[in-house]
């Protein structure tokens, strides 16, 4: 007995193809985003990003407005491109120099005043400690 699946028809998937591949981000010197992965635990917020062939050297952190802004830009100009052309006649070269920049609105009980960034084997690991929570206050009322 053979059954046959129907498929809903998707108007708009050659078009995202298309789209898809004209915004293709795995070309030479264009932007990319790195994996990121967001965890929490009762004393704060840890954000592991992936950075394969970068250093701490090549990383930008920052909080501005509640906001942690992580980033980085290829500072390799076109005279150094054609230098190392010259030095090596590439067959393939799918590994190319990349810009990235990632911004992530933090929670209200993040702390910005006690961040902490390590960076090895190609991750980032940035540790935000969470505010004490501020307990109710008991007022005490006197008669009069």
């Amino acid at each position: 007995m053979t059954y046959l699946v129907n498929k809903p028809v998707n108007l708009f998937g050659d078009f995202d193809r298309v789209l898809n591949n004209l915004f293709d981000e795995n070309q030479k010197g264009t932007r990319r985003n790195p994996s990121v992965d967001i965890s929490e635990s009762k004393e704060g917020y840890v954000f592991e990003v992936e950075l394969p062939g970068l250093s701490e050297k090549d990383v930008d952190v920052k909080i501005k407005d509640n906001k942690l802004l992580i980033s980085s830009i290829s500072e390799e100009t076109e005279s150094k491109e054609s230098e190392k052309t010259e030095e090596n006649h590439y067959l393939l070269r799918e590994r190319g120099e990349f810009a990235f920049s990632r911004s992530f609105i933090l929670p209200k009980n993040a702390n910005t005043e006690a961040i902490n960034g390590s960076f090895s084997n190609g991750v980032l690991k940035i540790s935000i400690e969470k505010s004490p929570e501020k307990q109710p206050r008991s007022i005490k009322i006197k008669a009069a």
